[in-house]
């Protein structure tokens, strides 16, 4: 199994590359051979169990998120590009990152949101005048779209809560909390991992 020990903390550590979509496919290709190369654990019959019962929390999940597209026109993947510019993000590249997609697909994912007004363009402070506009903030009516989609969102994950008792809710809040420390604990060892795929 390869060593875990490394200097590597995220992806940023890697070693750049000439092209953004090549990165991206390189990335992809040493994260499927880092899993392809460990040793699965004694517990893969539980494993197994536990990608099928995450199989259906992603299900429902999605429901929810085709409720909201419905409601609002604004795609899974459009909230969490407007999330992340809220959050901070502000060039595609950022936003990739935060999402989860490939450069590219941010790219064209921000400019659907500019074309659609939930995002503006303005250029980097450090620009001279007249300078190239390639950085993105939300609008007003971003910031209204993105703060009715996260309503929406509670509302549905309220009636669903609503549906179990006080103890379940509870149960499920404290195994929802310990696997999201668990996967945030081993960031790290993904990392070194990837890193040692290449």
């Amino acid at each position: 199994m390869p060593s875990v020990v490394q200097d590597v903390k995220s992806d940023k550590d890697l070693p750049p590359l000439a092209h953004p979509l090549a990165d991206d496919v390189v990335h992809g290709r040493r994260l499927r051979t880092a899993v392809q190369r460990s040793e699965p654990t004694g517990r893969l019959a539980d494993t197994l169990e536990l990608v099928e019962e995450m199989a259906a929390v992603t299900r429902s999940q999605e429901q929810i998120y085709a409720v909201i597209d419905r409601l609002t026109g604004l795609r899974f993947g459009e909230l969490q590009a407007l999330s992340a510019v809220a959050d901070g993000a502000d060039h595609a590249r950022a936003v990739a990152r935060a999402t989860g997609q490939v450069d590219a697909a941010a790219e064209v994912t921000l400019d659907g949101l500019v074309r659609r007004g939930l995002l503006a363009c303005h250029a980097h402070p450090a620009e001279p005048a007249g300078g190239s506009a390639s950085l993105v903030h939300l609008t007003p009516s971003g910031t209204v779209a993105l703060q009715q989609a996260e309503a929406l969102q509670v509302r549905l994950l309220d009636s669903v809560l609503a549906s179990l008792d006080a103890e379940e809710a509870g149960r499920l809040r404290a195994a929802v909390d310990r696997v999201a420390g668990a996967v945030d604990s081993r960031r790290p060892v993904l990392a070194g991992l990837i890193a040692d795929a290449s």
